[in-house]
């Protein structure tokens, strides 16, 4: 395939040559600082001080606009190329907080070899006339949607990578949204250089939304009717990646409909689609309703869904042939939690008779120190398939050990046994050392052999001095038959200073584990990742902030503040724990109270380097998992920033069963 210069990757060559000075012009161009008093620590009686970081000849400068700049120069071979051709890429993020303009911030990438690269223009938070903001993205960007069709549902409504621009506007006090977008389609390669591979066609998005309260609500509560729009038209795309045949190009459009409804205690949301297609004749639709409420510790929610054959969302992947039903019920205490769902399915066309889905889980604190969990799903539904679970997690003197024990089976699934063990073990302040053991059993079937195999995986995080770590990751299986699949990642960091670091990471892997398709007949098709592998990148990395206050990111002027770094992460087992064989998730984009955007880098990996002390909410957008992973709950975490804290966040995606 012939890679070409795109257009933001033009722009950033010149951007790059504009912002390299920014930290000299921003400092001599800016405003004169507010008349509030900076920040000044105080001295605690009997208090040890802090260890100060080596920033000698680096004085933080406190006047003008909060700013924040990163340049990286990445040499390194891209993953899953087989050429292993060594590849020089040059990064740049950029933030700007202004009082008019809202935060303008740069996000790119580029390769020079291959003429590829990415490139994220924001400004988010924009004031205008009568209460309105604005936020406008060009670039690399994610397909924007109306709030409430972005809430986790039982339908997956899928959403596109384009290379292209997107506004928003926003009126919080009359509860309207309003969105535009148009691009190319395309999806994200890796380090050294996040290239945007482009996929044939056009998409167009246009969406609104309004919230109109009921009687005797405040103006800004959630509480009330909402109602949004959503219309995506696609021209000349295809299902491929790469086009293979002129006849794949479909042009396809869709439209999406949402009336919410939200109380004290209930939510009711319902949702009705229609798709026009050029490669089938006629429309297709669909519709599901998703209603939850509270009950004191206990929360239900019942439903409803009927999505005709060949529905797709212009062109893009969506359940369908199906309708049914659904209850499910979740009851939380202190001491122990138990939840269940029940789908009550059909065929539309007839291609399968009626059946049903069902899940249900439920975990006991016995103790302190003990904890018992077990679960089972199962589906009589175009073909039959179950499987279960039960572990334990104990507290001891070592740590926290995990030990689980699953079953699967079923008509169209290989019967399999797996025993695992998982210990987070008890190291000084500052490691992190976990391993997995386990052993799995397969029936023979489906033309494949009986098989057992044994893994293995060991996590470690390492500080080897106050200002450099190490990290590591290994997971091994072998199997009887002689197959082996083997993994391997290790990373270093080394902050020469307050402004300058190095890094390094080192990817082996290969072959390819057996491969276990989601129970869910809703749950989308899952991408499927190479399996063989061996890449490496260094990382050298500049850093300045400056600005009225320390930390920009939602703060007040002479407010201090932290720094939130984390991992998003494949939740494989659901336990709500990363383990040592659980890896993170790149390409996702993470959000900092919904104002400020994030990508994670090959790791999994985000960071939000100077966040203002107090509350804040970090949040992963769910439509930037690759399928059929999805976010828990509503994908936030809500954290509490303090002076000089460092907060470590580990975010689980879960499969849907």
């Amino acid at each position: 395939m012939t890679k070409r210069v795109t257009r933001p990757a033009r722009c950033l060559l010149v951007i790059v040559g504009a912002l390299a000075p920014l930290p000299f012009a921003w400092a001599q161009t800016a405003p004169p600082a507010t008349a509030v008093p900076a920040y000044v620590d105080r001295v605690i009686e009997n208090l040890p001080p802090e260890a100060t970081t080596n920033d000698t000849g680096y004085e933080y400068n406190r006047e003008g606009w909060p700013r924040f700049l990163r340049l990286e120069t990445r040499l390194g071979t891209q993953p899953f190329d087989q050429t292993r051709s060594t590849r020089i890429g040059y990064g740049i993020y950029g933030m700007l907080e202004t009082p008019n303009h809202g935060t303008l911030s740069i996000d790119g990438t580029y390769a020079p070899r291959d003429s590829s690269g990415t490139l994220t223009l924001r400004q988010r938070g924009m004031p205008l006339d009568g209460g309105w903001l604005t936020n406008n993205e060009l670039g690399v960007i994610n397909a924007p949607g109306p709030d409430i069709t972005r809430l986790p549902a039982r339908i997956y409504l899928p959403s596109a990578i384009l290379q292209g621009l997107s506004t928003e506007f926003e009126n919080p006090e009359q509860g309207l949204q309003l969105q535009a977008a148009t691009g190319e389609p395309g999806r994200l390669d890796f380090l050294p250089a996040s290239g945007f591979r482009q996929s044939p066609g056009r998409r167009t998005i246009l969406g609104g939304q309004w919230r109109f309260n009921a009687s005797g609500v405040e103006p800004l509560s959630r509480q009330g009717w909402t109602a949004a729009l959503k219309h995506e038209d696609a021209r000349g795309v295809s299902l491929f990646d790469n086009l293979q045949q002129p006849g794949a190009l479909v042009n396809a459009n869709s439209t999406l409909l949402a009336l919410r409804h939200e109380g004290a205690e209930h939510h009711v949301q319902a949702q009705v689609v229609n798709t026009q297609s050029s490669n089938l004749s006629g429309a297709r639709n669909g519709f599901w309703i998703d209603s939850e409420w509270e009950d004191g510790p206990r929360r239900h929610g019942v439903g409803a869904y009927r999505l005709e054959p060949d529905l797709t969302w212009a062109n893009l992947p969506l359940a369908n042939d199906i309708v049914g039903a659904y209850v499910r019920s979740n009851w939380r205490t202190r001491q122990w939690s138990a939840e269940g769902s029940l789908d009550w399915l059909d065929s539309i066309s007839g291609r399968s008779s009626s059946g049903i889905f069902a899940t249900g889980s439920a975990r006991w604190r016995l103790n302190r120190d003990h904890t018992l969990g077990a679960g089972a799903a199962l589906r009589r539904f175009s073909g039959e398939a179950w499987s279960t679970y039960a572990d334990w997690r104990i507290q001891n003197s070592w740590g926290s050990s995990g030990l689980r024990l699953e079953f699967t089976g079923g008509e169209d699934q290989i019967a399999s046994h797996a025993l695992s063990w998982d210990q987070e073990w008890m190291v000084p302040q500052g490691w992190a050392l976990s391993t997995s053991l386990g052993t799995i059993a397969y029936s023979a079937g489906q033309n494949l052999p009986a098989e057992t195999t044994w893994n293995g995986a060991v996590s470690v995080a390492a500080p080897l001095s106050g200002q450099a770590g190490l990290r590591g990751n290994l997971n091994t299986e072998r199997s009887n038959s002689g197959q082996t699949r083997h993994s391997l990642n290790v990373g270093a960091n080394w902050r020469i200073d307050a402004r300058w670091s190095l890094e390094g990471n080192y990817n082996r892997s290969s072959g390819r584990s057996r491969f276990s398709p989601s129970l869910d007949p809703l749950a989308p098709l899952a991408v499927v990742i190479p399996g063989n592998d061996r890449s490496f990148y260094a990382v050298l990395r500049y850093e300045f902030q400056a600005g009225s206050r320390d930390v920009p990111l939602g703060g007040k002027a002479a407010d201090g503040g932290g720094r939130i770094e984390g991992m998003v992460y494949f939740d494989a087992n659901r336990s709500g724990t990363q383990e040592a064989s659980e890896t993170g998730v790149p390409n996702v984009t993470v959000f900092l109270d919904n104002r400020y955007a994030v990508r994670t880098d090959s790791q999994g990996r985000f960071e939000f380097p100077f966040v203002a002390s107090g509350p804040r909410t970090v949040t992963v957008r769910g439509d930037t998992l690759p399928l059929p992973w999805n976010v828990v709950d509503q994908g936030q975490v809500k954290v509490d920033v303090r002076l000089r804290e460092n907060i470590a966040l580990t975010i689980p995606v879960q499969r849907n069963e």
